[in-house]
């Protein structure tokens, strides 16, 4: 219940509300490299991340495409869950991970005597959609050093702070990089005025130069 509070999308439930969403999770625990779902898979639910990182991914001849790479807390799963349709993609676990499984059916019901927590995961939804239109484009019409730009605004978009750890190999997965790619666009963006790295943290110095950048 703690950690379901933690989530941001969930912090302004009322404690009862809370309190039934946490009756019906479950906890579950994955180790590196362990599938959790696939596209042959049909969702009964969908997933919170507490702990360790995730990869969305799809393959396509043997090749493998990053969509997504989760920190917690975040959703995933949760289009698939919502509908009961099969999974999109493939998940995995490439850290050690606690994830918590929220049943298909069991929040249906929820949601049917409490419709504002399914307002708010069609919020959650709706900045999937978003996300995801901005990553086709940067994947397919971008050159690196605008990849770099944009995941960057992403980042910071998303923590909502301007200074945020920045993993150069998870960008690099997602982007589908190399990590030397993204540290020499690093510190062009750096040598630009647009940001500042300092160990593993980026800072946004100039938003509307980097915004440029990123076009």
């Amino acid at each position: 219940m703690e950690f379901l509070r933690q989530i941001p999308i969930f912090s302004g439930l009322t404690e009862e509300q809370l309190k039934n969403l946490s009756r019906i999770s479950v906890l579950k625990r994955y180790l590196k490299g362990t599938v959790i779902f696939n596209p042959s898979q049909k969702a009964e639910g969908f997933y919170v991340l507490k702990s360790g990182r995730v990869k969305i991914y799809r393959t396509n001849r043997g090749k493998e495409q990053i969509i997504r790479i989760f920190s917690p807390p975040a959703f995933f799963g949760e289009a698939a869950g919502f509908t009961g349709s099969n999974f999109p993609a493939w998940a995995e676990a490439i850290e050690d991970a606690e994830i918590v499984f929220i049943p298909r059916n069991a929040f249906i019901e929820l949601i049917k005597a409490d419709p504002e927590i399914g307002m708010r995961l069609m919020a959650v939804m709706a900045q999937r959609l978003l996300y995801l239109t901005n990553v086709i484009e940067s994947l397919s019409l971008k050159d690196a050093f605008s990849k770099v730009a944009s995941y960057i605004l992403r980042q910071a978009q998303e923590t909502e702070k301007e200074e945020f750890v920045f993993r150069t190999n998870l960008a690099a997965m997602e982007l589908g990089l190399t990590k030397e790619t993204v540290s020499r666009m690093l510190s062009k963006l750096k040598s630009m005025g647009a940001i500042e790295k300092r160990g593993s943290k980026v800072k946004i110095k100039d938003f509307q130069l980097l915004k440029d950048l990123a076009l």
